[in-house]
């Protein structure tokens, strides 16, 4: 499932295609994927005016999971918020023969298919920006300005690509659920997913079932330093492409080949080589080091893995 590191990295390649470029027409193969967040009539003419159809793109945006396309206030302001889900993606298809390749590979999965007008080309040149997801748990919400979007988003915790150790801190003192628990959970940090838990928790020597509010200041300290540093890198690297996530040119990343527990059940830890344990936690695959996490409630400072 594409975590913060995928979205960020998909908001990052898909900038300098479509920032000043402008929305010609949308073709809208299942409309169940699209939320009207205004309550407006679910017709054909609110559809192609949500989906930012004759505006012009001013800028991306990305909270947590949630990456957010702006049009210009010139040309109406709306925004258009992309979930990818488990298995969600945007492409940008700049030719007829790479338009013709995706189709083949996933034309029934291509949801929702723009035809934009490029920055800084020729008069006429066209591309396509395609919504596709294979399983559907993602969905686009179109918003009639960035100020009803950051109003939703206000529900969101801080954003764990800059979460600082005073608001985490602040998150977790009263949380009485195991700490990966709270991770997963948006509101108290927007961004972080089952592999980037595993992967801070490791590197922060905690063990995923310790108590939010029993871990001390240093420990929360250390893991709000080591989820900056995973999720930078992991956006650095492009990523984490288990099965299906691609960036918007069909790259895949490669952060997955540096996890250190994520995937790793049974495999000896990259610290002290003993066997790593998986459990479920809340319906969710947790991989851990029973050895470099303990389950006690004392500080850990563990170096990092050569």
């Amino acid at each position: 499932m594409p975590e913060l590191p995928e979205v960020e990295h998909l908001r990052r390649s898909l900038e300098p295609a479509i920032i000043g470029a402008r929305c010609v027409s949308v073709s809208i193969r299942r409309k169940s994927v699209i939320t009207l967040a205004d309550g407006s009539a679910r017709n054909d003419a609110a559809y192609q005016h949500a989906l930012l159809v004759g505006s012009t793109i001013h800028a991306t945006h990305r909270r947590g999971k949630q990456m957010a396309i702006e049009s210009s206030r010139a040309t109406g302001g709306r925004v258009l918020v992309v979930q990818l889900g488990m298995t969600g993606g945007v492409t940008v298809e700049q030719s007829a023969e790479q338009s013709a390749a995706v189709r083949g590979m996933s034309a029934r999965h291509r949801h929702v298919v723009w035809e934009i007008e490029p920055p800084n080309a020729p008069r006429g040149t066209r591309w396509k920006l395609a919504f596709r997801d294979p399983r559907r748990f993602g969905g686009l919400t179109a918003y009639p300005s960035l100020e009803a979007l950051l109003a939703a988003w206000a529900e969101l915790g801080p954003d764990a690509l800059d979460i600082q150790p005073n608001r985490l801190i602040q998150a977790l003192a009263k949380s009485r659920r195991p700490i990966k628990a709270a991770l997963l959970d948006q509101s108290v940090i927007a961004g972080v997913g089952n592999i980037y838990a595993d992967e801070s928790l490791f590197a922060a020597g905690i063990h995923p079932l310790r108590e939010g509010a029993g871990l001390s200041s240093p420990e929360v300290t250390l893991l709000a330093t080591e989820l900056r540093r995973i999720l930078s890198h992991a956006v650095a690297a492009g990523g984490s492409t288990l099965r299906d996530y691609k960036d918007a040119f069909g790259k895949a990343g490669t952060a997955v080949q540096v996890h250190a527990v994520y995937g790793r059940e049974g495999q000896p830890c990259t610290r002290c080589s003993a066997p790593l344990l998986g459990i479920r936690l809340q319906g969710r695959a947790t991989v851990f080091c029973q050895s470099c996490q303990d389950l006690s409630t004392r500080p850990t400072a563990l170096s990092r893995p050569r």
